[in-house]
């Protein structure tokens, strides 16, 4: 039986670090960091793909010639943080807990540069698109992933004790 008082404790927490997040004596350090690293790791990244990118200067980032401004809602963060707090106060063995916190921030580091690669490559053949794209497609599928990581991880260990 799924046990649902982790998880309701990982809602919490991640709904508490969001919020200290946005507070203003923090929100732009915060922000300045997750832009920083998804900007640097997507131009990597896209680099190692022989995907033609640059950053003409912080924050922005060309890709297919497309020029993106990578904004803190771009980094993903959000879903860093609950993921986190899921894997860790997963009612399962530690190292159960830490091989599913390290699966899921690999799938959402891929994700995420993907995203932008991806995003780029839709503003540059077809930017009505791109809005639509973004905002409801790429959410939709970084929650259904992390739902399906959970759920995978969860019964894989399910039975064992600490």
């Amino acid at each position: 039986m799924v046990q649902f008082k982790p998880l309701m404790i990982a809602v919490l927490l991640w709904i508490v670090t969001l919020f200290v997040l946005h507070l203003p004596a923090i929100k732009n350090e915060a922000a300045l960091f997750f832009i920083k690293f998804t900007l640097h790791s997507t131009l990597v990244f896209g680099k190692m793909l022989s995907i033609p990118m640059e950053s003409p200067g912080f924050p922005y980032i060309t890709v297919f010639g497309y020029p993106m401004k990578i904004v803190m809602e771009c980094t993903a963060y959000n879903f860093y943080i609950f993921i986190i707090y899921l894997s860790l106060l997963s009612p399962i063995k530690w190292k159960q807990r830490i091989i599913t916190l390290i699966l899921f921030i690999g799938v959402l580091f891929i994700f995420n540069n993907l995203r932008t690669i991806i995003m780029g490559f839709v503003g540059k053949h077809s930017p009505q698109l791109l809005y639509y794209i973004h905002d409801f497609i790429w959410d939709f599928m970084f929650g259904f992933i992390v739902f399906l990581i959970w759920v995978w991880r969860y019964h894989v260990t399910l039975g064992e004790k600490d």
